[in-house]
């Protein structure tokens, strides 16, 4: 059976230094190794204003954490959160998304020219047009 990925958004008080911040990040994915699982993406979206104020803040510093695990990982992983005086908000989620890897647009092949029905681009018919009927002249 294939461990469950889960993304845990983390709205961290945005006066907590960046230091703190990689440390409290490092200790989740120590959390996450514990439990046989993998770090997939940490992403990071900088300070953002809140809808509403929390905590009587209104900006905080918003971090996603995209991570696999077996069984409990997720309730440890909260538990830490809850016992960490930074955090104004959390909310995690079971992530149902394909992961898409990052692919370099590719050079179409050299093999693929398009095919040459042998007659020069001057002698292909031009597609007829219909016209309209002429009007009758009268003398």
């Amino acid at each position: 059976m294939t461990p469950k990925r889960y993304e845990t958004a983390i709205l961290f008080d945005p006066e907590l230094p960046e230091d703190a911040r990689k440390e409290f990040l490092g200790k989740l994915s120590g959390i996450v190794a514990a439990y046989k699982g993998e770090v997939l993406k940490i992403d990071d979206w900088g300070n953002r204003k809140l809808a509403y104020a929390i905590r009587k803040r209104s900006n905080a510093f918003y971090t996603f954490l995209l991570y696999t695990g077996n069984r409990g990982v997720v309730e440890e992983v909260e538990r830490n959160i809850k016992i960490f005086e930074g955090i104004l908000r959390h909310l995690t989620t079971l992530h149902t998304a394909e992961l898409k890897p990052k692919v370099e647009p590719a050079a179409p092949p050299a093999g693929d020219a398009p095919a040459d029905s042998g007659t020069p681009a001057s002698e292909t018919p031009a597609p007829e047009t219909p016209q309209a009927p002429a009007a009758p002249v009268e003398a």
